[in-house]
């Protein structure tokens, strides 16, 4: 009980509080959230993605079978997602946001803090194995669904490569598999700069959900929440089982297979003209749905 407590007030009641500020600034100001997504995208994620993967101590035989799971497990959702978007005939944009809301996961700053609190180091480390596979996905399939609601998909592919966040993870991949360390004054750059990332991902939230209307859309809505906080632990489940994953890692990954939709995936729909509207709701409903399914996890794993 004192995991779940810990959980509640220091993972998601500051997460809470920063976003109600944020929207209150919002509805007073009326910043453009425009700036603050490309800041995002070009500026401080590419800085983040490099600083945490270099830092991390990866093995290869960890991190191939995490990587694995985590591939399986996204081609999984995407073939049930893009299935159900033609079944219930969504155009295009709808399409895409939605498949971004169910294929970013916030493995980091919901499923990093949780997984330290439940299994210590050795949970945090297996964890951070996972975002860093899940920030592979969301600088490649990412950027490509955000760009396809709006533009062709050769122009969608083009933005893939053309996004620095891909070649922060190309680098950070490098300093870490050569154990090579940047020197000082640059690798404190660095981390300054992705510092800023997630709080600013989280103020960005703030400011979407003052335009955000749930009306009309309460289906896609809670559609795309439960594929990613119900059914994609349930698949999770059996991934574990055919590929013979036990003990910490087991429970870690299917702990960081059930949060809640990337805040990122805001960014990436407001920058690249994907329906930014929906991808807001749905990181706003899955976030807070999280903190009742991801106790249940917690519960069923432990």
């Amino acid at each position: 009980m004192s995991i779940l407590l810990d959980f509640a007030l220091n993972v998601m009641g500051p997460l809470v509080l920063a976003v109600a500020v944020a929207s209150l600034f919002a509805w007073r100001f009326k910043p453009d959230t425009r700036t603050l997504s490309t800041l995002i995208v070009y500026l401080f994620s590419p800085f983040l993605v490099l600083d945490g993967i270099a830092r991390s101590s990866l093995t290869s035989d960890e991190f191939g079978q995490i990587a694995v799971f985590e591939i399986v497990l996204t081609l999984l959702l995407a073939a049930i997602g893009y299935a159900l978007t033609r079944a219930l005939r969504y155009d295009q944009r709808l399409q895409s946001a939605f498949l971004l809301c169910v294929l970013l996961t916030n493995s980091a700053n919901i499923g990093l803090p949780l997984n330290e609190f439940a299994f210590g180091d050795t949970g945090y480390e297996r964890a951070m194995v996972f975002f860093v596979v899940s920030t592979i996905i969301v600088n490649t399939f990412g950027v490509f669904l955000a760009s396809r609601g709006s533009v062709p998909v050769r122009q969608s592919l083009l933005n893939v490569v053309r996004v620095p966040m891909i070649y922060g993870l190309v680098l950070g991949l490098t300093l870490s598999l050569t154990g090579t360390a940047l020197p000082l004054p640059i690798q404190r750059a660095v981390t300054l700069l992705g510092q800023a990332a997630v709080p600013v991902m989280t103020v960005l939230l703030g400011l979407q959900l003052i335009h955000t209307r749930l009306r009309g859309r309460l289906g896609p809505i809670a559609l795309a929440t439960a594929l990613r906080l119900v059914v994609s632990p349930l698949l999770a489940f059996g991934l574990v089982a055919v590929m013979g994953i036990t003990g910490v890692t087991r429970q870690v990954m299917i702990l960081q297979a059930g949060t809640p939709t990337a805040i990122i995936s805001g960014a990436l729909a407001t920058q690249f003209g994907s329906d930014e509207e929906f991808t807001t709701s749905v990181i706003l409903t899955s976030t807070v749905a999280s903190a009742l399914t991801l106790s249940v996890l917690l519960a069923l794993v432990r």
